[in-house]
Formats: structure tokens, sequence, C-alpha cells
């Protein structure tokens, strides 16, 4: 007598994954989301998909899909630090501050005579 072979109503993580063609670890996700096809457990930690479940699921996600238009994602983003060129041209800017400040404080004793004094040189 030949057995006849025995098609399962239920398909364990790894097969119902391969029969909705995701990966073994999306289909957990979507179950712990709550977004997966619907399951039975068997224990604490035995699940398995019957395959009329795995089929709704399918036309779930198929009938009806329009794909969405994407719609610019604006972030709000924290000021961060500088950029290089931004800190460049503030080293820049310190320099050439202080120079103009050595420059001014020169004018400044030169046109008050300070610089003579301060030289040693004694106008008269």
């Amino acid at each position: 007598m030949a057995q006849s072979p025995v098609t399962p109503k239920v398909l364990r993580y790894r097969d119902a994954a391969t029969y909705l063609g995701i990966s073994h670890g999306r289909l957990r996700n979507l179950v712990s989301e709550g977004r997966g096809p619907a399951s039975v457990t068997y224990g604490k930690r035995d699940r398995a998909f019957p395959i009329a479940a795995l089929d709704a699921f399918i036309d779930q996600r198929t009938t009806g899909y329009q794909p969405a238009t994407p719609e610019p994602i604006t972030v709000k983003r924290r000021p961060g630090r500088p950029r290089k060129t931004e800190q460049r041209s503030q080293k820049q800017m310190a320099h050439w501050t202080a120079v103009m400040m050595a420059l001014f404080m020169t004018y400044l004793l030169w046109a008050y005579g300070f610089l003579g004094l301060a030289t040693g040189f004694m106008t008269n």
C-alpha cells in the first residue's frame, strides 16, 4: 500500500518566510510588531502559520496596493560642530584681528611720540 504524501496545514517560521518570499528575520519582526500573518502557538516558543493565513496575508498586502508618493522628510537638527571651513575662517579672523590691533597700537605710540621714548631716542 502506497502512502499518500501529507501536505502540512501549517508552516514553521523558516518555511513560512520562504513561502512569503521574505527573510526569516523579517517575518519575526513583522510578528513582533503585530503586523505579520496570523499564527498558531503550540506552547511557549513554538509558533506556526496556517497556509490559509499566509495566503490572506499576501492578499491583504497586494490588494489595492498603490505606491505612496514620497513626501520630503524634514528633520530638525540641532546645530552641530562648525565645519572645518568655518573653523578656518574663524582662526584667520582671530589672526588678522591680532595683527590689526598690533598695527593700531604701533600707530598710536608713533602718533603720540611714545615710540621715541620707548626705543630710547630723544627728540628735541
